[in-house]
Formats: C-alpha cells, structure tokens, sequence
C-alpha cells in the first residue's frame, strides 16, 4: 500500500502538481481510463442496506481504476459524491464494521487507487490511498475536477441534487461543518509522507470516461433513502438516474415515463422489494390506467382538494350549490390556491355522498336515502373528465357498509372513483340518525376493504383511495385492526372536527394518535361550522401535511 497522508499542504500540494498538470485530462473529455460496466440485463434491486454502496457496485460495474471512500457524516458525503461524479468513478460510504466488506469489493474493482473524503481510516493494501483536502482550489488541482460551482446543500438533499449532477464538471456540494484540516501534519510540515516515510510525489487524477453514454444507459431508480454512495456511483458511470418520491415506479407519471420505454430498469436503495417484484411493478406500470396527475399510486404523488356534498340537497355541502361544471370551476380555483403550498401536483376531486342517512326508517327500514348510481354520474363525469377524481361517501344509517358500497359497484370499476365510509351516520338497532354518534368496527370496514381491493385488482386498475371520517375515537372500534395490507387500496383517515382552530387541531392530534403509519391523513374545512375556515396556506401548513382536503 502507498499511503499519502493528508498532512498535504495547500501551498506545497500546489507546487508540486504544477509540472504535472499539463498532461491531465481534467475537462471531463473522457481521454483517461474508466470503469467497465456489467452487462445491463434488469430488472435488479440493489438494497445496499448498510448504506456502504458495495451492492450497487457489484450490480453495475466490472472493474474502476480510482474509488472513492467518504465519510458517512453529512459534509463528507456531499463531497464524496461530488468528486465521484467529477472522477467518474464508484463511490462507497465507510461505516463501522463494513471495512473488511469494502476492500473486498475494492480488491474485486481492482482499483489503483483509493481516494479518502472525510475521516476516514479505511487502509487498502493493493494500492495506493490518498486523502482529499477540503478547500476547493486544492481539491480540484488535487483531483484534476473542474468544478462548475460550489454550495451549501441541506443534508436531506444530497441525494436529489446528486442525481443532477454533471459527470465530469459537477457541483462541489458542501453541507455542514467539516471535521478535516488541511493542515500539514507531515514531519517536515508539507512533503507527502509514503507507507515507508520516504517523500514522494503526489500524481494527478484524471476525469475518467463516460461508462454509458445516450440510449445505451440502463435506467437507475433511486428515492430518499437510497444510500448518496448509491446514488453517486450510478450518476458516475453515465446511468439515466431518475429520484422518486417514493420506492415504486408506480408513484407519479414522471416514474411511469422513466420505466416505460426503459429496457433495462435498476433499483438502488431499500423498500423495492426484490427483483420479482420490481419487474411486476414495472409491468403494472406500463400498463395500467395511470391515475389523474400521473401514475398508479395515490400518494406520495399528487393531494387533492375536494368539493364535498349531495346534488339533491345544498344542506349537506357545497356539491348541491351549482350544477356539475360550476362545481368543476369552484374546485379548480381552489386548486389553484393550494398549488403554492405543495410540493407534489394538487389534483380538483368531488366527494359526493351516494347514501344520506334518514330520519326514517324507509322502505327498506334501514334509515338511509338509496339512488340509483346513474344519479350521480354527471358529478362523476364532469370531475373526471376535468382530470379530477371522484369519492363515493356512504352514509349507512342501520344499512351494513358492504351492502351500500355494492350498490356502486360499476362507477368504482372506473380508475378515478373511489370511496368513502361515514361511521358517524353508521346506527345500531334502536338508533336514529342525528340522535347520537355512530360507530363502526374495524371488522365491518376490513370486509369492505377485502371487496374493493379485489374489485380493483379484478378491473385492473390504478389504486383506489378509500376514505374514513372520523372526528371522535368511539366512531371507529379497533381502529388497530383495520387492515392496510392491501396494496391495490390507499385509505385515508379524513378528520371531521370543526369549530376553532384549536379545537380543530386537537381533534387532528387526538385521531392521528395510535394511527398505523400506513394509514394517509385527510382534513376538513367547513365554512359555516369553523370560526374562522382555514386559508389554503393554513390547512398545508397543518403537520403533517394532509393529503386530501375537503370543503364542506
């Protein structure tokens, strides 16, 4: 191993690269030797759980002449990544334990040489390891990179900003503090010290070759918490690296865009599932009928803004105040409010309640107001048609919840209808709608969710969002056992409460305690019953943030 400390002055490190310089290839032309890439076949998950980046190495390359190994706290990562990608060469994240791990895959590269960002005491045997200074003006003569820039980065967004790098001339990342010195630690306070204590000369870096270039580059998905090691490398080597807002290339339409053609798909990072299953999601999305605003996921891709209420009456919300293009209209403006304070796409929606609990027991003697669905369906058709999406709410009365939901059974075939449960209108013999507060168990809501889940698998459609009122912890019974397994289902707890403010926020605190995480979070605004209602600012500055709002 020849070792150079990283007692290298910046003065001396100058000096004595100078000569050298003029025959380093440092404008990313690609003249120097690069990695060798596997032959791409896919798709293959590479989980990299222990976030070093030997996974995604094993997957994507054959051998690399220069490694990086960072650090893994934050300042180190951002500057590893940056001067992987400069190099174009793979980088790696050392942690504690994994050193034995690393210089496997190291040795397997067979790499010339090591270069070292951040504390790092990983040693290399069959080569030559180097430690990299932090200044820019050092590092870049030190590496042979011409940076386009350099800035702060959030930590959190190293990863994305990665990902858009430039192979060759990339952005110096930085974030935080770093805990490395560039001052000389040498015995004679500046000459490179060699495994032996003998001075030797430091040789330049060279921007390596592009691994793929164009249409030949597979198709690298990544998402927040794929490791930056990952990441890093697969923009390195030339991959069409795409960042997700979640581990699903079913998420959103750029995802749905990023696979559709692709021949050759590769997942880095953790919660892809494995191979099989990646290759099936590719396939469903490819496939199936994307969702208003892209993609065959709910959420984390897109929220919604909802008008709520019953075409036959304006008592029950603001759906019965103007015919189905006005509601369209009045929803989009409110769409439009909302879009400055969201991240992912805001799509217009309709909640439209099919059954309205009754003061009388009807013909049926199950105290609840049936139409038939065609009522309904130019609500449906005019939110749809907009690019909207349309719920189904029930409100049972003593009518059971599976029944009800059946009576819809062809409107929720279609991709942008899904449906909502009211517990509060759900009555026990011997109740009366508006006499006390329903309930529902989690059994009653779990058969309804086994039936809507086959019904969409069934159909081969996107995933159907299926709402649940809630403004007190006695409407829904076991709420723990409402099951979330069904991946063709999003469910939503939307909460009801109204009044002030704070009333409203306790009543949100209140319901998303002991709430399975795999459960999305609803609001509601009300304009008569909240004093004051909330602005469009307000409700997205509501934490977390919901993902489906309604106005009543």
């Amino acid at each position: 191993m020849r070792h150079i400390n990283r007692g290298v002055g910046a003065a001396v490190l100058a000096i004595s690269l100078a000569a050298s310089l003029v025959a380093c290839t440092s404008d990313g032309s690609g003249d120097a030797a690069g990695v060798e890439v596997t032959e791409a076949q896919g798709p293959k998950v590479a989980e990299d759980a222990d976030g070093t980046g030997v996974e995604t190495s094993e997957l994507l390359l054959e051998s690399a002449p220069v490694v990086v190994v960072a650090a893994p706290d934050a300042e180190a990562q951002a500057r590893g990544a940056s001067v992987a990608v400069g190099l174009r060469a793979p980088m790696f994240t050392a942690v504690p334990g994994g050193d034995e791990e690393l210089a496997e895959e190291v040795t397997r590269l067979g790499a010339e040489r090591v270069l070292r960002v951040g504390e790092v005491g990983f040693e290399y045997d069959d080569g030559e390891v180097v430690d990299a200074p932090t200044e820019r003006s050092d590092l870049e003569t030190f590496t042979g990179i011409s940076f386009a820039g350099e800035d702060d980065i959030a930590e959190s967004r190293i990863d994305d900003v990665t990902v858009h790098q430039n192979p060759g001339s990339p952005l110096l990342m930085r974030s935080g503090e770093s805990s490395v010195s560039d001052e000389g630690d040498g015995a004679d306070g500046g000459e490179n010290d060699g495994a032996d204590g003998a001075s030797t000369d430091v040789e330049p870096f060279e921007v390596g070759a592009p691994a793929w270039e164009g249409d030949d580059a597979p198709r690298v998905l990544v998402h927040d918490d794929t490791p930056v090691a990952s990441v890093a490398t697969a923009v390195a080597t030339g991959a069409a690296v795409t960042h997700l807002r979640a581990p699903d290339p079913r998420v959103d339409g750029g995802s749905v865009e990023a696979v559709r053609d692709a021949e050759v798909v590769y997942a880095l990072g953790p919660d892809w599932g494995d191979d099989d299953q990646l290759a099936e999601r590719i396939e469903l999305a490819r496939t199936v009928p994307e969702l208003p605003g892209g993609g065959q996921l709910m959420f984390p891709g897109r929220r919604f803004v909802a008008a709520y209420g019953s075409p036959f009456t304006t008592a029950l919300g603001i759906l019965g105040e103007q015919g189905p293009e006005e509601s369209v209209d009045r929803v989009e403006e409110l769409v439009e409010q909302y879009q400055p304070h969201s991240p992912e796409p805001v799509i217009p929606a309709f909640e439209i309640i099919g059954t309205v609990a009754a003061g009388g027991p009807g013909d049926n003697g199950m105290y609840t107001n049936e139409w038939d669905p065609q009522e309904f369906a130019p609500l449906v058709d005019a939110i749809t048609d907009a690019g909207g999406y349309a719920v189904i709410d029930l409100q049972p009365g003593r009518a059971d919840l599976l029944d009800q939901a059946k009576i819809f059974e062809e409107m929720l075939k279609r991709p942008g209808v899904g449906l909502a449960l009211d517990p509060e209108w759900k009555l026990q013999d011997g109740q009366q709608p508006g006499a006390q507060i329903g309930a529902v168990d989690a059994e009653e809501i779990n058969r309804v969710i086994e039936w809507l889940a086959d019904l969409t698998k069934e159909s081969g459609g996107p995933q159907k969002l299926l709402i649940l009122h809630q403004f007190s912890t006695a409407m829904i019974t076991n709420r723990d056992q409402i099951d979330t397994s069904r991946p063709e289902l999003a469910i939503a707890l939307h909460a009801d409460g109204h009044g002030t403010p704070d009333l409203k926020l306790g009543t949100w605190d209140q319901l998303r305690a002991g709430l399975s995480p795999d459960i999305w979070l609803a609001w509601k605004n009300f304009y008569d019953e909240d004093t004051p209602t909330f602005t469009p600012e307000q409700t997205m500055a509501v934490e977390p943030r919901p993902w489906f709002v309604s106005y009543q």
